[in-house]
């Protein structure tokens, strides 16, 4: 698939962090699975992915959590009732 940023890059599986901020509460998570492309090192994070991060964010925020740093190949999604 190409970039849609540069339009000239192939996307490669790759991984990343990202940083989050929801009202007091900053979440770092490391090592998220991510597709990058190759020219541009633009990062696409899947829907999947996506969906079980930002659980883990509103996770964070609703615990009163301040500063949380984790990593996505480790973690078990929440089960939010």
């Amino acid at each position: 698939m190409k970039c849609v940023i540069c339009k000239h890059g192939e996307l490669r599986p790759g991984v990343t962090s990202l940083l989050f901020e929801k009202n007091n509460s900053t979440v770092v998570i490391k090592s998220v699975p991510v597709n990058v492309c190759d020219n541009c090192g633009e990062s696409y994070v899947p829907d999947e992915t996506a969906e079980k991060i930002m659980a883990m964010v509103e996770s964070v925020e609703k615990q009163g959590i301040i500063i949380d740093v984790r990593n996505f190949s480790s973690e078990v999604p929440a089960v939010c009732l």
